[in-house]
């Protein structure tokens, strides 16, 4: 039975999460700074730290698909035209899955009179691939491997505005925490009485 209530309002000095402490952890950490402000309700900073796991997984998958496909296509000339390129420029790269051999490389730079992309014939410089089709699918593989490094910048600009909108979001979040009053009820039960009495516990973050 509720007999009286009894109201206490203190103040209580809390420690508060300090916003530029939140800003740097989730600007190191997406959703670090969630969680120091709050470890019991961080959904926002979860969000934050998922997709940040799906970015890292997404670069260093796209980093191993690109340097596979390009030591296949760097064995599949070395084995199909004949010739080392893996220490060769990406102009030679592109000359290889464009013409079947050199001889025809050189005569169409002269017919277009781009005599500074000449290239000298040596024996280093010199392919034939056996079949067109084997020149196909040297091209083939060369430009997945090219698709597959392009993406590597846009998925790390992703990572950085991932890491900035979490930590303003975790700077704003320790800055409204400051300001905002907690009020909390306590049923008590007063030794050596059969009554029940409310406590309300208000507290002040500063």
């Amino acid at each position: 039975m509720l007999a009286g209530l009894l109201v206490w309002i203190p103040i209580q000095a809390e420690a508060q999460p300090d916003p530029r402490g939140s800003f740097l952890r989730s600007l190191a950490v997406p959703g670090w700074g969630h969680y120091y402000n709050d470890s019991d309700n961080w959904l926002r900073g979860q969000v934050h730290l998922g997709a940040e796991l799906v970015l890292i997984g997404s670069y260093f998958g796209f980093t191993a698909r690109a340097g596979n496909l390009e030591d296949q296509y760097l064995t599949f000339a070395n084995h199909k035209a004949g010739v080392a390129i893996h220490d060769r420029s990406r102009a030679f790269r592109l000359a290889l899955g464009q013409h079947d051999n050199l001889a025809e490389y050189n005569d169409f730079q002269l017919r277009s009179r781009n005599w500074d992309q000449l290239f000298a014939d040596s024996p280093e410089n010199r392919w034939e691939w056996k079949t067109p089709e084997d020149r196909q699918r040297y091209q083939e593989l060369r430009e997945k491997s090219d698709n597959a490094r392009n993406q590597l910048p846009a998925i790390a600009a992703l990572m950085v505005v991932n890491r900035a909108v979490s930590a303003v979001s975790a700077y704003r979040r320790a800055r409204n925490m400051a300001s905002s009053p907690e009020l909390v009820f306590t049923p008590v039960h007063p030794i050596g009485s059969g009554d029940t009495g409310i406590v309300a516990n208000l507290s002040f973050r500063f």
